[in-house]
């Protein structure tokens, strides 16, 4: 991979870079360039792409009736979502992309003449006709879309959120219409499964997780499960082995769904069924020769089991993985990491060397937070909530595809505990201990706090810290007894909010007990960044007024508080310069922050009618890594920086 460059195309759409220049070269920029001025000033540079790669959503079987040919059809979530064909006895790929904006592809279908109809959070039902070739929008809708199936009637019905609507598409008028939605029970209709006896079957959650049946004749739905089953999370469901379609409760109990009715299923080991997804399976898809489908991350399928088991790479072409977090690691190298799939990148500005170190860790989603101790680099990953630990003077593991154990090189630590999903907040104290802070599972209530000792190995876990909100942003004082953070009034994915201001907090990390918490600027959501500087707090929050604060701990009083004119900083965005000031990203501008004057200015500004010319819509995406006088954050796939002003 190349190392860096200076800015010279018109664009922003970030691309591979393709020479390598020399350390020192000053910025080339062409006459045509918007950023002319601007970068012949403070030396813009893109340093490249590292992951090309997508995460494997859903993969689903089709015969070819005119031919005979088997293939196994790919869907792949990247920066844009795509779907791979790969044919069963060659090996051949093809790739079908789902256009600029395409998100997904969360669930596929097939129509009888063998096209493929894929669902997209974007909103997106799209077609593919692998014969021409291909790709089209049958419809744009209102709703994050997730899974579909074709129904007895021959038509296909499919999921979405956050109105929990279900959409019914006929192929022969190619329409779409609404059917009904289940906005009274819950947010999601996440999976929906159709069955020959005239019933569509709906898994919705997810704070109060049920099953719905609904009747096609007669249009008329009803739940199936008993009051006892229903809880935080989304019921898995899916067809086994069988054929038959069962589901296992967020309690763990299990049911067979059949006629519009949930039966009770005493003997877990009646359940055929096969290792699969928490959301939709309990079978792996099959070929028509019997032979099972297995998903081998990153890359590779596998037909059929032991000896005999074939096992087939397959190839695509991105423009790059969306970097969803950067900070600095260990040597103050940048580390980032890639959305869905999790993948982790170094960038050593001392070599300008830019590279792929490779899958992060278990869960398919992003590093959320990122810190440093001792030599090694600390994330906290989403969905599950698990702690990785990477050691940059070992190798990065290596092990086959379908084979990643995580018990060498990153390590799993292990699981965060109860109260962690989205870990958004992570800081290393003093005395070694890495406290993570996380946004709550999916339908539950509160964030929690977690803490793990490298000298102890140990792992402490606390799941309420402040009720009904989750923690956004996170800091140690000096000595490491005191661990400062800032929460957000948004609760577990698909919750509302059930309070209307954010809360700056104390924890006694001996005691392991909350000393204080309070609402440190009447009326905000959330404190997005927190930092501490000569004994005070310094953060960001947000909402229709975004604001810059000075806090003092001790007196817990606020010192200043200064109305942003630049917009709201990044999450996890800001970091302390070597000249004491802050410098950090807002949605247009690279800003510098000085604390004891409270002065805020922009030292770098996009123009809004060139937003569009960036990945994303800005430039400024995530990070805040100072090295050798030069700003690093990530616009979309691409790891940037910045020289900053002397």
């Amino acid at each position: 991979m190349p190392s860096s460059r200076s800015v010279s195309r018109k664009s922003a759409s970030v691309k591979p870079a393709t020479a390598k220049p020399a350390a020192a070269a000053p910025a080339v920029v062409s006459d045509e360039s918007p950023w002319k001025a601007a970068v012949q000033a403070t030396d813009l540079r893109d340093h490249g792409i590292a992951v090309h790669k997508g995460s494997t959503l859903c993969v689903k079987p089709w015969r070819d009736a005119a031919t005979g040919k088997d293939y196994v059809y790919v869907g792949i979530t990247t920066f844009p979502g795509l779907v791979v064909q790969v044919h069963v006895q060659t090996g051949r790929c093809r790739q079908f992309n789902l256009g600029q904006g395409g998100v997904g592809p969360w669930g596929m279908a097939f129509t009888l003449n063998g096209e493929v109809l894929v669902t997209g959070t974007d909103g997106c039902l799209y077609r593919i006709d692998p014969r021409k070739g291909e790709v089209v929008v049958v419809a744009k809708l209102k709703q994050w879309l997730w899974t579909i199936d074709r129904a007895a009637d021959g038509k296909f019905y499919l999921g979405g959120s956050p109105t929990a609507m279900m959409y019914r598409y006929d192929d022969a008028t190619r329409q779409v219409e609404e059917i009904a939605s289940f906005a009274h029970i819950d947010k999601y209709v996440r999976v929906v499964a159709a069955l020959p006896d005239g019933y569509v079957y709906c898994s919705i959650g997810c704070e109060k997780a049920q099953i719905v049946a609904y009747h096609i004749a007669s249009g008329k739905s009803k739940v199936l499960l008993p009051k006892s089953e229903v809880g935080p999370d989304f019921h898995g469901m899916g067809r086994g082995r069988d054929g038959k379609l069962y589901v296992r409760t967020v309690h763990g109990n299990f049911y067979r769904l059949e006629h519009g009715e949930a039966f009770p299923i005493e003997d877990e080991s009646a359940v055929n069924r096969e290792p699969a997804s928490r959301w939709s399976a309990f079978a792996l898809s099959r070929l028509p020769d019997g032979r099972a489908i297995r998903y081998l991350d990153p890359d590779a399928i596998q037909l059929g089991e032991g000896k005999g088991a074939k096992v087939i790479p397959f190839k695509y072409e991105t423009n790059g993985a969306a970097i969803f977090h950067l900070a600095e690691g260990p040597n103050k190298n940048v580390y980032a990491s890639t959305i869905m799939p999790l993948y982790i990148l170094r960038y050593t500005p001392s070599t300008k060397k830019l590279e792929n170190l490779g899958r992060g860790g278990p869960d398919n989603g992003e590093a959320y937070s990122f810190g440093h101790c001792k030599g090694k680099l600390y994330y906290a990953t989403y969905s599950t909530g698990k702690l990785m630990e990477y050691d940059p003077a070992k190798p990065w593991n290596k092990d086959k595809p379908g084979a990643m154990k995580w018990e060498t090189n990153p390590k799993l630590l292990g699981d965060l505990g109860e109260g962690h999903c989205r870990p958004r907040a992570l800081t290393v104290d003093a005395k070694g201990r890495v406290w993570v802070g996380s946004h709550a599972e999916y339908g539950r209530r509160h964030g929690g706090l977690m803490c793990f000792d490298t000298k102890t190995r140990k792992m402490h876990n606390n799941p309420l810290v402040v009720p009904d909100q989750s923690i956004q942003s996170l800091i140690s004082d000096a000595s490491g007894d005191v661990i400062y953070g800032g929460t957000d009034i948004c609760r577990g994915s698909g919750m509302d909010a059930s309070t209307k201001e954010c809360h700056l907090f104390a924890w006694d990390a001996r005691k392991q007990k909350l000393m204080w918490s309070l609402v440190p600027i009447k009326g905000q959501t959330g404190i997005m960044t927190l930092l501490q500087h000569n004994g005070k707090l310094y953060g960001t929050s947000r909402k229709a007024v975004f604001n810059f604060f000075c806090f003092d701990p001790e007196t817990r009083k606020m010192e200043y508080v200064i109305e942003s004119k630049i917009d709201a900083c990044r999450e996890e965005s800001m970091t302390l310069g070597p000249d004491g000031c802050f410098y950090g990203i807002t949605y247009t501008d690279l800003f510098r922050w000085q604390p004891e004057t409270g002065k805020v200015e922009s030292i770098w500004h996009t123009p809004k009618d060139e937003l569009k010319n960036h990945s994303g819509g800005s430039m400024f995406h995530r990070g805040a890594v100072i090295n050798d006088g030069r700003f690093y954050f990530s616009c979309g796939p691409a790891v940037m920086s910045l020289k900053l002003p002397k």
